[in-house]
């Protein structure tokens, strides 16, 4: 099998990490997961399908089968898999596979004259400013979904405000990695994927604003948090400061 897999850092972060044999289980999915349409004994297997037995996964990575099974059950419990036993085989879907696999934009290779180097140049400048444009949009989209926040919140146990600080975190990753989701829906199931390794920090960050006034000690919290704060406080003899 040719080629490679993405494997972002934010996987540090991820609950299972410190799991040896979770981790390994999963990796080794990620690496032979099908990335175009496959067959398999006459059967279609889609992108993101494994088609594989438990003995031949605790073979390939000497882990017995017992502790196979309570690996699989963990990942299917968190959302990472999904899985279905015939009596030959189980096919494992590694769900929002794309949003670890997002396809690679193949890269223009260089001019010989120096017009068409530049030309190359500028439009990808041009293409990287509508990229950053178009996350920013829907990232605006989803903090006036305020249903989809609800759900999101309650499914990650976090405050609404919490959420909104999460989507100025994971807009600052997409810019940093530029990456460019073209719909909602891709950009909504890759920051859900993302939440999952990442909010244990966003339930425990302060937020992005500081701020104090007279007599009370620096805070630190939201935006939403802090205008609450100013409309009370900035008045003459508080000396509110947004830090």
């Amino acid at each position: 099998m040719k080629g490679f897999i993405k494997l972002h850092r934010s996987i540090l972060d991820w609950e299972w990490y410190k799991d040896a044999n979770t981790k390994h289980l999963f990796i080794h999915l990620l690496l032979n997961a099908c990335y175009d349409n496959c067959r398999f004994m006459g059967k279609s297997v889609k992108r993101g399908e494994y088609i594989t037995s438990l003995t031949r996964l605790s073979n390939d990575l000497s882990i017995p089968v017992r502790q196979l099974r309570t690996s699989l059950k963990r990942l299917m419990k968190t959302g990472e898999i999904d899985t279905q036993t015939t009596n030959k085989y189980t096919k494992i879907t590694v769900l929002n596979y794309d949003s670890y696999q997002v396809d690679e934009v193949k890269k223009k290779k260089k001019a010989t004259r120096r017009r068409q180097a530049d030309d190359t140049q500028t439009t990808e400048i041009i293409k990287n400013i509508r990229n950053k444009e178009n996350n920013k949009t829907m990232i605006e989209r989803c903090k006036k979904d305020i249903m989809w926040k609800e759900t999101t919140a309650m499914h990650f146990s976090l405050s609404i405000s919490k959420i909104d600080s999460a989507l100025n975190k994971f807009e600052e990753v997409l810019t940093i990695t530029d990456e460019n989701k073209s719909t909602m829906r891709d950009l909504k199931s890759h920051f859900v994927n993302w939440m999952r390794y990442n909010s244990n920090k966003i339930s425990t960050s302060n937020g992005d604003c500081r701020w104090k006034w007279k007599g009370q000690a620096i805070k630190s919290g939201t935006k939403e948090e802090m205008e609450i704060d100013k409309n009370k406080f900035d008045q003459k003899g508080f000396d509110f400061t947004i830090l």
